[in-house]
């Protein structure tokens, strides 16, 4: 990979693959604790982007409109193209325009503008106009390069394919910077674990998963109450289905020979992936459909759902897991039609099926994408459930709400008046409003994240790293049940080891590049 290492000043891959490999699971000592880069609670917090695709957009708003951030870099290997994917023909252009309030922003441009000189753009303007700005944001294609020239920077907002999460994070920690990431933790178990113990191993460098920014849009409170109440029995299973994906899950691996769009580092957007050819069927949100760069629907959507049902319940890391998903063939050379092991791709449509210790027993959490459903519960007034919701199961009845447990219901539950009466007197609050602006031009979710950063906090944010560990863990085992024909995969958390299947042990891990394992 050509870092450029070189350059006076810069990190080399090298340098930053010895510091990382060395990071293991110890304790970096916060900068507040040392004196050095304090942030004073009436202090902005600095911060530089990292990724700055529609998914970056998407997010820059609620940052560029907070008076106690400052922006201050940005950093993609992309230069600026207009190829990104997005919802309607100018979607991402008009986002952009809305941002900085000009209605001819690239006007003429064909496509969906992005990169890091848009995002470098985007920023000044705004800034220009909403608060005086008359210095420059800088920007970079890597995000090392950004830090090392800008080291007193406070924190970093990640926002990457799924498979450099871990290691962008494990090196923010080194670096000891506050952190704001997509989703997921990573996309293969032994990485995202890796993280995990990085995360538990320094709890004053504050994190968010910003998943937990839709938290509460859901009835779990509720949900929880009846279930505790008895109004539907021993809880058996959950239920989660969406239509994801919104995306193409490309079945083949792509052949074509495309030259690298200008502008554009593909040896440093693999990471630590193998080299490959270079295809547009990879990047973007595409890369969310393959196992080497994604972690599929579930972890792309699932997490909004699931995070607060596993926060609220308690859940831990599942046990064993098996999957169903749609088969794909092809016709071989003697035209016979052969079912293809897909092992590169997600399926167009899937399950999961999670077997997780609940109390002194077990439950079931089942995941179904691509228009797979579970079966109507009895009592269901319809024919069919919706498109996308959750569904909690037990001995004597269900609870039936949307996508992210709102709204919930009772559905075909029995009992005598007087325990008809009882459960339908239970009630329980929502959770607090995330994106209520509880500060000016600030929303829930972002001033808790920030009281973390700057210590004023007495307890961790709702949406640190820590609280969906045992979540991610579970979904990148997901993936390897997918990987190995949706067999069922017995898994012990303690080891981090499948004890019945050695290939898919072998799967928990990536094929790392040479120069960029942690492990």
């Amino acid at each position: 990979m050509n870092n450029k290492s070189n350059k006076k000043g810069e990190l080399s891959r090298r340098k930053f693959l010895a510091t990382t490999a060395a990071i293991g699971v110890a304790t970096v000592v916060p900068r507040n604790v040392l004196g050095k880069g304090f942030i004073a609670p009436s202090d902005k917090v600095t911060m530089i982007n990292l990724g700055c695709g529609y998914q970056g957009f998407s997010d820059l708003g609620a940052l560029i409109q907070c008076p106690q951030i400052e922006l201050v870099g940005v950093a993609d290997p992309n230069t600026q193209s207009n190829d990104y994917l997005g919802w309607g023909p100018n979607g991402l252009r008009d986002m952009q325009r809305r941002y900085i309030d000009e209605p001819t922003w690239l006007e003429g441009v064909t496509g969906q503008p992005g990169g890091r000189n848009v995002m470098k753009q985007v920023i000044e303007i705004y800034y220009r106009k909403n608060r005086g700005f008359t210095g420059e944001i800088r920007a970079h294609e890597d995000y090392r390069e950004l830090l090392t020239t800008m080291r007193d920077v406070d924190t970093v907002k990640i926002c990457s394919p799924d498979h450099l999460h871990s290691f962008q994070a494990v090196d923010c920690f080194q670096r000891g910077k506050h952190m704001i990431m997509q989703k997921p933790l990573g996309n293969k178990l032994h990485e995202s674990m890796k993280l995990a113990d990085v995360t538990k191993a320094n709890p004053r460098i504050a994190t968010y998963i910003m998943a937990w920014g839709s938290s509460s849009n859901n009835g779990i409170n509720q949900t929880k109450a009846w279930i505790e109440a008895g109004a539907i029995g021993k809880l058996r299973e959950i239920h989660n289905w969406s239509s994801r994906p919104h995306w193409v899950q490309y079945a083949d691996i792509p052949t074509e020979r495309p030259p690298v769009p200008r502008g554009f580092n593909w040896d440093l957007w693999l990471g630590p992936s193998q080299m490959r050819q270079y295809s547009p069927k990879y990047t973007h949100c595409n890369f969310r459909g393959w196992y080497e760069f994604g972690a599929g629907s579930i972890a792309d959507m699932g997490i909004y759902s699931m995070m607060p049902v596993w926060k609220t319940l308690g859940l831990g890391t599942a046990t064993a897991v098996s999957s169903r998903f749609a088969r794909q063939y092809t016709i071989d050379q003697d035209n016979v039609p052969r079912v293809v092991n897909n092992t590169w791709s997600f399926p167009m449509a899937g399950s999961f099926r999670f077997e997780i210790p609940f109390g002194n027993d077990k439950i079931f959490f089942n995941w179904h994408d691509g228009g797979m459903k579970p079966d109507v519960p009895f009592g269901f007034p319809g024919d069919d459930l919706a498109l996308e919701g959750m569904m909690f199961v037990g001995e004597r009845g269900a609870i039936v709400g949307g996508f992210n447990g709102q709204d919930p219901r009772l559905v075909g539950v029995s009992g005598t008046n007087r325990e008809m009466t009882r459960w339908n007197a239970v009630t329980a609050p929502g959770m607090p409003n995330t994106r209520e602006e509880v500060a000016p031009g600030t929303p829930r979710w972002l001033q808790e994240w920030i009281d973390d950063v700057k210590g004023v906090s007495t307890r961790k944010n709702p949406g640190s790293f820590d609280f969906c560990i045992e979540l991610n863990e579970s979904y990148n085992l997901g993936s390897v049940s997918m990987m190995r024909n949706g067999r069922k995969l017995e898994y012990d958390p303690r080891t981090r080891r499948i004890t019945n299947d050695e290939e898919g042990n072998r799967l928990l891990n990536r094929d790392t590049r040479s120069g960029w394992s942690f492990i």
